[in-house]
């Protein structure tokens, strides 16, 4: 095998330029020689690898379906793909295919070949999913963010979603370090700074990536009464807003609960609808380059205006004579963009009356964010009767109820549809091995087509690869399309991220995640129970039975990546208090359960910078402050 490649790029597409690049850069990190070439030269005397795009085949949307085709011996052959982001994810697949691995956002979950041996690649697949997407949450960093978008075409993913308006919140919470004060003395961004580094930065990097971009959300009922809509917190004075467009709940028109961002508006007013369709507009004239826009309704549930004119139809009934009036704004501006809509809280009633006059500009987004995850979703749901009664409704929890408003949605609109989930958001804090949550998300995304659904994006915390990353692996991989086992992933994955003492680390995850999370009480109210008590001794006895041995590898590694002992070693010291506090509470111990948090609380803002990446403090000590404090 001769050890230069040349790498043929005649496209001129700059995504596939990109993708030539990358699959030179890291031949070479892999001691080959690689040149890109826009020419052809005789192959008798070179080995070539040759970029291009696949045939087109009748009744193909090319933009949207990612395919590939690789058939390469010895550095020698095709990558072609239906699109150019496809041509990408088919350089990235050769490179897993001949050894290399991308675990995880940072340079150190890398895994470079010591050489290229022979190989013979021949490999021609289609996504499972159209839509394979994760959405910005959590307290982040700009650096996070970027690492995070150029990562996801390495494991899957083809969409990313800058939720709101102006993904303020995010920024703010990270920059602010409201649970950290000590943690340094960064500026903290400004609005119009957010603004920037999403259009200047981030977004050319996605683009450059082929990475479709979604955006807004919540926040556009908040500028029709008058405010920017930049996160959940509480506005007092009302002076200057249209109260008269608010809701009207309990006979009063204003904030709900005080919070704009969870504060619906009047929708059976005419004007409204129209003053709500021109700032979706306004946002698209700002944006060309969006590919979907979400428009959303207020945060929260039970929410609903209550005059008498809106209680004439269901919510999801003014929300589709909303969408309608949005589509003929844009129609008539000669805007292009897909529109996506959601079944979430107040709106998991499918209309009644009203229809989309124009159902190709949309696509539909089914949020079940009040759902168990001890359970797979169903391919189908419970028999029950879905009586909305506004206001007053008792949101489903189990996954099968769930999928029954799913399905009335799905029978209503027969377009294309994700699921837009939450695995990641608040359920892994309780599970810290990481086995039974990943497990359940894999059941999950291996029935979404059984449902009908196009895909799933991910509503989850950016900084979630502590202990190990492996939820974020198997999302990736099964969203692709993927024939393995749940069982074969973890060995996959553990193998490849702590290579010969993987077999002790699978042991110590899958059992702390049995006993601290899958073996508990699913309230997150922790209540008192002497056999949850009990388990969580023994999860303490496996911790402390491992936390020595993880601090040795922590102390003896040279490797070049070390980061991913100190995510596993911190995780398992952070489970160790964790277990703690949760064992008092279990055993009506209260007092002594605040303070082994507040004790765990001060381990946490000492070390988050040690694995900033692997966990999200602010959201930790937010969900757990109003739990037991």
């Amino acid at each position: 095998m001769k050890d230069t490649v040349f790498i043929l790029n005649t496209t001129r597409n700059s995504t596939v330029e990109f993708a030539a690049s990358e699959l030179a850069g890291y031949l070479e990190r892999g001691g080959i020689t690689a040149c890109q070439v826009e020419k052809t030269f005789s192959e008798e005397f070179l080995s070539m690898i040759r970029l291009g795009f696949m045939p087109a085949s009748e009744g193909e949307d090319r933009e949207m379906e990612d395919a590939y085709t690789i058939d390469i011996t010895d550095l020698h052959g095709i990558i072609k793909g239906t699109n150019a982001r496809s041509i990408l994810s088919g350089c990235y697949r050769f490179l897993r295919e001949i050894g290399y691995a991308f675990l995880r956002p940072d340079l150190a979950g890398e895994r470079i070949p010591g050489e290229i041996r022979p190989h013979e690649i021949h490999v021609s697949e289609k996504a499972a999913y159209k839509y394979r997407g994760i959405c910005i949450e959590g307290a982040v960093s700009f650096e996070n963010i970027i690492r995070m978008v150029r990562w996801m075409p390495k494991a899957g993913f083809n969409t990313y979603f800058t939720q709101f308006l102006t993904p303020y919140e995010f920024f703010k919470t990270w920059y602010e370090h409201q649970y950290n004060p000590d943690y340094g003395d960064d500026s903290v961004p400004e609005p119009k700074d957010v603004d920037r580094f999403v259009e200047e930065i981030l977004v050319p990097e996605m683009k450059k990536r082929g990475i479709l971009w979604q955006a807004a959300g919540h926040g556009f009922q908040t500028e029709t009464f008058g405010m920017r809509g930049l996160g959940w917190d509480v506005q007092e004075d009302v002076s200057g807003l249209r109260t008269e467009w608010m809701a009207e709940i309990g006979g009063i028109r204003g904030l709900f609960h005080g919070i704009p961002m969870n504060t619906n508006l009047c929708y059976s007013k005419q004007e409204v609808r129209l003053a709500f369709a021109g700032h979706v507009a306004a946002y698209c004239r700002k944006h060309p380059g969006l590919d979907l826009l979400h428009v959303w309704l207020a945060d929260d549930g039970n929410n609903s205006c209550e005059c008498e004119e809106c209680k004439k139809k269901l919510p999801s009934d003014w929300y589709i004579e909303l969408l309608n009036s949005i589509d003929s704004e844009l129609t008539k501006e000669k805007i292009a963009v897909k529109i996506v809509f959601l079944a979430y809280f107040d709106l998991l009633w499918p209309p009644k009356k009203e229809v989309l006059h124009n159902p190709d500009r949309f696509v539909f987004m089914f949020a079940p964010i009040t759902r168990s995850y001890r359970k797979a979703l169903m391919v189908s749901g419970e028999d029950k009767d879905l009586h909305y009664e506004r206001n007053k409704n008792q949101f489903p929890a189990s996954a099968q109820e769930n999928m029954q408003y799913a399905q009335a949605w799905k029978e209503y609109f027969k377009k294309d549809s994700f699921i837009y989930d939450y695995h990641y958001m608040w359920n892994h804090f309780q599970d810290w091995g990481d086995y039974y949550s990943a497990k359940v998300l894999y059941e999950d995304i291996a029935v979404l087509k059984k449902n009908g659904f196009d895909g799933y994006v991910s509503c989850q915390q950016t900084r979630v690869f502590a202990p190990s990353g492996f939820g974020m692996y198997v999302m990736g991989r099964c969203l692709w399309g993927c024939d393995k086992t749940f069982e074969e992933l973890w060995d996959e994955y553990f193998t490849a991220l702590y290579g010969d003492r993987s077999g002790q680390i699978k042991e110590y995850a899958k059992l702390l995640s049995e006993y601290s999370y899958w073996k508990q009480p699913e309230d997150d109210h922790m209540v008192q129970d002497a056999r949850a008590a009990a388990d969580l001794e023994k999860a303490l006895n496996i911790l402390e039975k491992y936390i020595p041995v993880f601090e040795e590898y922590e102390k003896a590694s040279d490797s070049a990546d070390q980061t991913r002992w100190k995510y596993l070693l911190y995780s398992s010291k952070a489970a160790w208090h964790y277990c703690i506090m949760l064992k008092y509470k279990r055993e009506g111990k209260d007092k002594k359960a605040v303070e082994a948090y507040r004790i765990m609380k001060e381990f946490l803002r000492e070390k988050e910078s040690k694995w900033q990446e692997g966990m999200d403090l602010y959201w930790f000590i937010k969900k757990y402050d109003s739990l037991l404090l």
